[in-house]
């Protein structure tokens, strides 16, 4: 640390004092000019003065430059024993601010005696004071000189509130605020901001009841302040009480239907709850207020998407980028809404669009997708090669990766992408996401013990990795003689997801594979419910097949068929079965 990067106020800018202390120099050297002219006594006095001085000056530079040099030791030592040289008090506030700069707090409280000697009134004592206490984690002492300061201040509160915030917010953490804010004396109607700021303190630290009691108290001044039902009512929702948080802004919202800032938290909420159809209510309302605002603009089309209202939703992300706002995410997700119309080249032009932010990385993935959807399947992957040669996050490049992998897998060139998946893991070979795609691959072109140890090799760093246990579970019950093993593993990865259709599915299958018919027709008709995938009818079909409920698994098969005609393993359990 130096003296010379300090950002707080509290210290004087390390040039400035230096120049007062070149104005010392030519201050002593014209005080022994003219006392050269006075008598004997006066001579030797100023001597003992120049000597005292020259003293003084010597630890003060010694200290700046032992500061400057990162010496922060020398540097507090060096003021110390300067602040007890003079009477000055700006040397003993100096040497105050750098002990507690340097983390020398106790060292600063005696410092501090000293410059309230020199300089009782000055208003800074009582701050520092408040700080080092702080840093010296006795936040009672430090509420002591807060309290002092704020007796001196005339305000509303406000003020009062915002200034012990951010003392707060940059000397303590939050369980010294909350004790300081506790002791301090909140009571009468001025103090209301006080009261909030004590309030939110104990909500961080998960005392609800006492943040509602505070709050209560608030509102027994003023019970208008939607500010504060609002932070009630996140309180409330932070307890559980999602329904009671919602009824209390409703009630609010019914007495102040004006109030457009206490709308859109009440749309948030609603937003929370999965409530999409009722936010976007509340959302119109805003709109028809404030129709060109970017946010309501943009929460109106997110949430059109969610609730499948695409026209509804393209509508308002063209309407931001015809005012110029959010353009990068509206574009994004026009990009999205065309992708999802299998409007392709559509869909490549407005991800072009999107220039810079968090959307532009995806953009690019998802246009390399699409070049691959539209049989340019060489330029897809060239974009994302020379996509990931850009990238240094490896999260990201990883991305790139998986992307590389699933166009190749599309186009089932899986050697391709069983060789690319091994050059990556060459640069890290423990990557959980990576380890899992060569493992899926692997089985595609045989080998299963390339799939058995990356999926080994995975579980022994996540033991509880739920799709890694499923996967090796069904590699085992579909391609060995080791369906014991096999049914180990995916019990064990239902135990963790008990809900899930590929778990499910490699249930059913592992009890096919063991002759359990019953078993299998039940969990694969439980997977098919959840989730009406091409594979999952293929294994349900069979085992309906198998079973002489023939009709049955040809309806299965047809849905399957309906969503994913080209799916292999669907187009060779029917062609085996029916030859």
């Amino acid at each position: 640390m130096k003296l010379s990067n300090l950002k707080s106020k509290e210290f004087r800018p390390t040039q400035l004092w230096m120049c007062l202390l070149v104005m010392v120099v030519l201050a002593m050297n014209a005080c022994t000019t003219l006392q050269s002219l006075g008598s004997a006594e006066d001579l030797d006095a100023a001597q003992a003065e120049s000597e005292l001085s020259g003293d003084l000056l010597y630890e003060l530079l010694v200290g700046e430059f032992a500061g400057n040099a990162g010496d922060m030791a020398l540097a507090v030592e060096s003021y110390d024993r300067a602040a007890l040289i003079t009477n000055d008090a700006r040397v003993a506030a100096r040497a105050t601010y750098i002990a507690v700069y340097s983390e020398q707090y106790e060292k600063a409280l005696d410092l501090l005696k000293r410059w309230e000697t020199l300089d009782p009134t000055d208003a800074d004592i009582a701050r520092m004071y408040a700080t080092t206490y702080l840093k010296l984690g006795q936040p009672v002492s430090a509420a002591t000189y807060i309290q002092s300061i704020l007796d001196g201040v005339e305000d509303n509160g406000h003020e009062k509130a915002l200034a012990v915030k951010r003392l707060l917010a940059k000397e303590s953490n939050v369980e010294d605020g909350l004790i300081v804010l506790d002791t301090l004396n909140t009571s009468g109607p001025e103090n209301q901001h006080m009261l909030i700021l004590q309030a939110r303190y104990a909500a961080q630290l998960e005392k609800f009841d006492d943040a509602l009691i505070l709050l209560d108290r608030v509102l027994e001044i003023d019970p208008k302040q939607a500010d504060v039902h609002i932070i009630k009512a996140q309180i409330l929702a932070a307890q559980g009480k999602q329904e009671q948080a919602m009824a209390l802004v409703a009630l609010v919202l019914l007495e102040q239907p004006e109030n457009d800032h206490l709308r859109l938290q009440y749309a948030r909420m609603l937003v929370e709850q999965r409530q999409f159809h009722q936010a976007k209510a509340q959302f119109n309302l805003l709109l028809k207020n404030d129709p060109q605002n970017a946010d309501i603009l943009l929460s109106m089309g997110l949430l059109d998407i969610e609730t499948g209202e695409l026209d509804e939703a393209a509508k308002h992300l063209k309407h931001l980028v015809e005012i110029g706002q959010k353009e990068d995410i509206s574009n994004y997700y026009l990009g999205r809404i065309a992708q999802n119309r299998e409007e392709h080249k559509i869909a490549i032009s407005y991800y072009l669009k999107v220039k810079s932010g968090d959307y532009l990385f995806d953009s690019k993935l998802r246009i390399a997708g699409l070049f691959a959807r539209l049989g340019k399947v060489d330029e897809g992957l060239r974009q994302l090669e020379v996509l990931a040669e850009k990238q240094t996050s490896w999260s990201h490049r990883v991305r790139v990766y998986l992307a590389q992998g699933e166009i190749l897998a599309s186009k089932q060139r899986y050697a391709e992408a069983l060789e690319m998946y091994s050059r990556a893991l060459q640069q890290k070979p423990d990557d959980a996401d990576l380890l899992y795609a060569r493992a899926l691959i692997a089985e595609k072109v045989d080998r299963i013990d390339i799939t058995e140890a990356d999926l080994l090799k995975l579980l022994s760093a996540q033991p509880e990795n739920a799709n890694a246990l499923n996967a090796l579970g069904y590699t085992l019950a579909d391609r060995t003689e080791r369906l014991e093993e096999a049914r180990d593993y995916i019990k064990r990865a239902a135990e963790l997801v008990p809900d899930d259709p590929a778990i499910l599915d490699s249930l059913g299958w592992v009890s096919y594979r063991l002759g359990n018919m019953q078993d299998a027709l039940k969990w694969l008709g439980m997977a098919f419910e959840k989730l009406e995938d091409a594979e999952i009818a293929a294994h349900y079909g069979e085992v309906l097949w198998k079973t002489n409920r023939k009709a049955e698994a040809e309806k299965v098969w047809n849905i399957g068929l309906e969503n994913n005609a080209e799916h292999p393993v669907l187009l060779e359990t029917m062609k085996r079965l029916k030859d």
